[in-house]
């Protein structure tokens, strides 16, 4: 009997073999974004001379890593929706989900910061690399803290996010790395960066709030349909003007925009405060007839 029981209390519970096979995807395109980047660092080091089809130039190099990380991105979001959809959560998917999310927007992004301020370091002397390693070490350590304190304290809220999600800082350093790859920034990305990549960590931590189930009652039941339809209409225009050109050109602002809803919601919170503390009557120091 004493057999049977620890066979019914160590009883494992089903995995969604869906959700978990779209979520390796997702950590297979954050391993190749990796050595995307190593690839274009050896390739802007003049270490190979001969042309090879596998390691191309620098800037394509880099460009495929960027690009791997929003392969990762689309995998994390059908993961979850696949789980949620079968309604077979389980704890080994959250687990397996963290550790990919911290190789793919984590690593990734870091190894990818890193490898531009080295190329960049090879031309200024050594200058620039320490600075990059200091930056994506900070990135990467960031990201950890954030996706473990939201596995202990906030995996079970619905409403929002505390903290900006790690797949949302990542993906906004790989959009960056397209946006200036397309326009040819040159030395000055870095100096945008750099500072862009440590708010972004300090973002991760913070206590602002992000939209989580927000978002899909938005689009779901919206409150009112015509302005989310003229948005819709903004953003058909948006994607087809990027199509003639380069996704990078919306993929950024996009990106940012989404980094700055935390902020404007701090805003709004205060702004709201500090008018219904100035409208509370003052205390009357004649007494009450």
């Amino acid at each position: 009997m004493s057999r049977t029981r620890k066979k019914h209390r160590f009883k494992r519970r089903p995995i969604n073999v869906l959700a978990s096979a779209l979520t390796i995807c997702g950590l297979y395109c954050g391993i190749a974004s990796i050595f995307y980047a190593i690839s274009a660092l050896l390739a802007g080091s003049n270490l190979y001379t001969n042309p090879s089809p596998i390691l191309h130039n620098a800037i394509d190099m880099t460009k495929f890593s960027a690009t791997m990380i929003f392969f990762a991105i689309i995998f994390d979001m059908l993961d979850g929706t696949v789980a949620k959809l079968t309604n077979t959560t389980s704890e080994f998917g959250k687990q397996l989900d963290s550790l990919c999310d911290l190789v793919s927007f984590g690593v990734a992004p870091g190894v990818l910061i890193f490898a531009l301020f080295l190329n960049q370091s090879l031309d200024d002397g050594g200058v620039t690399a320490p600075l990059g390693s200091g930056i994506a070490v900070i990135f990467v350590m960031c990201g950890a803290l954030r996706l473990a304190r939201y596995n202990v304290y906030q995996a079970t809220r619905r409403d929002y996010f505390t903290g900006l999600p790690i797949p949302a800082a990542g993906g906004t350093i790989a959009a960056f790395v397209l946006f200036q790859t397309y326009f040819e920034m040159g030395v000055g990305a870095l100096w945008i960066l750099g500072p862009m990549s440590l708010a972004l960590a300090y973002l991760m931590v913070s206590t602002l709030r992000y939209p989580k189930d927000k978002m899909k009652s938005l689009v779901l039941a919206p409150g009112s349909a015509l302005q989310l339809l003229a948005l819709m209409v903004l953003a058909i225009a948006a994607f087809h003007y990027a199509s003639e050109r380069s996704p990078a050109i919306v993929l950024f602002p996009a990106a940012l925009l989404y980094v700055f809803v935390g902020i404007v919601d701090l805003i709004v919170g205060i702004v709201r405060k500090r008018p219904a503390q100035e409208a509370e009557p003052a205390p009357s120091e004649e007494p009450h007839p």
